[in-house]
């Protein structure tokens, strides 16, 4: 079996940079894709998706110690405390009271207690509560029963505080409008589609198999490369790789490509010279014609032809086996359909008649 040298091969990270480059187009429609698609999810799951609807209702207050400000910190309320007396038994019996011919004081301890948030944002002593429910009417009714039972009947009953007053009174409940982040939505889909779209190409220009440079034949598979059909130093290549053959041959890896085009263009190519003048034999590849060895077995030198990307790789790696078994002789390998800009870029060259150079 031919042994191509796929693990010794070195990383080559100026080529993978630069075909991510050449495929700015294909990551460029994914995330915009990816942002309208989590933008408008996030869109929709926020206003024709909410669910129900909840609607919200509550007081403030100021509590007034009766022990001197240096003892404060040991009597004061905190948030947990705050939240907790408000969800205490006699507390919801206190609300309940207070709800009396409403037709809500019969509600328990577990459905009035879910209702009602107590909290202290900031200063301990402005702590606040809050009414949430799905009932607009029952908001503002549960909201004006607690801060009832806060300021008459919770106060009275904590030795520490002297008084607790409202500093902004239970109005009508409001309905409970999401903040919707519409911006940041659509960047974060972006962004994430981005990473994700540059990770699974990068994933697959790892894992693939393609051709890109000529010099990639040299490294990878030990056989030498003639370069492109516009290769500055095709000429020179083909020249001296095949000084002195007579009956060359030229065939294809990929069913797709024209061993005889290929032949006519180095006749015109290396005319004047013995190359040029040679009897250039037209072949099909022997993956597709395995009867061609007995010809390519009998020629002076033999000249594959392969695709550039296309997943060419494992190809040209079963046809140098086929070939080696067959006693055939590969003399250099030609690469079809390369990315020119790719490999200006690549090389640093500049754009020169048509034609650029490329690595032997």
């Amino acid at each position: 079996m031919w042994e191509a040298c796929y693990g010794k091969e070195s990383f080559d990270l100026r080529l993978t940079v630069l075909r991510m480059i050449r495929q700015w187009k294909r990551i460029l429609f994914i995330t915009l894709a990816g942002a309208l698609i989590f933008g408008g999810i996030y869109c929709m799951k926020n206003t024709f998706l909410r669910g129900r609807r909840e609607y919200s209702a509550g007081s403030v207050y100021r509590v007034d110690y009766g022990v001197d400000e240096v003892d404060a910190n040991s009597v004061m309320i905190n948030s947990y405390t705050w939240n907790t007396y408000m969800h205490t038994e006699e507390f919801l019996d206190m609300v309940r009271s207070r709800l009396a011919g409403s037709g809500m004081e019969g509600m328990g301890d577990e459905e009035l207690g879910g209702y009602i948030q107590g909290d202290i944002e900031s200063d301990w002593r402005v702590p606040s509560t809050r009414v949430v429910t799905d009932d607009m009417n029952k908001s503002t009714a549960i909201a004006k029963a607690v801060e009832e039972a806060v300021i008459r009947d919770f106060a009275p009953g904590i030795s520490e505080i002297k008084a607790i007053r409202v500093l902004d009174h239970a109005g009508e409940a409001q309905e409970i409008v999401p903040e919707l982040r519409i911006g940041r939505a659509f960047i974060l889909g972006a962004v994430l589609s981005a990473f994700f779209v540059v990770v699974i190409l990068l994933l697959k220009e790892l894992g693939d198999d393609n051709i890109w440079l000529p010099a990639t034949i040299r490294r990878r598979y030990g056989v030498k490369a003639a370069g492109t059909l516009k290769s500055r130093e095709l000429k020179e290549n083909i020249c001296y790789l095949f000084e002195g053959a007579k009956h060359p041959a030229v065939c294809s890896v990929q069913e797709n490509c024209d061993p005889a085009g290929i032949a006519e263009v180095i006749g015109r190519l290396c005319a004047g010279t013995a190359a040029g003048e040679a009897d250039w034999q037209s072949l099909p590849g022997p993956l597709a014609c395995p009867e061609a060895a007995g010809k390519l077995r009998a020629a002076d030198g033999i000249l594959l032809a392969v695709r550039a990307g296309a997943h060419g790789g494992k190809q040209l790696e079963y046809t140098l086996d086929f070939l080696a078994q067959q006693d055939c002789k590969v003399t250099a390998v030609i690469l079809l359909d390369a990315d020119e800009v790719l490999l200006r870029l690549y090389y640093g060259l500049k754009k020169t008649d048509g034609r650029v150079w490329v690595e032997e």
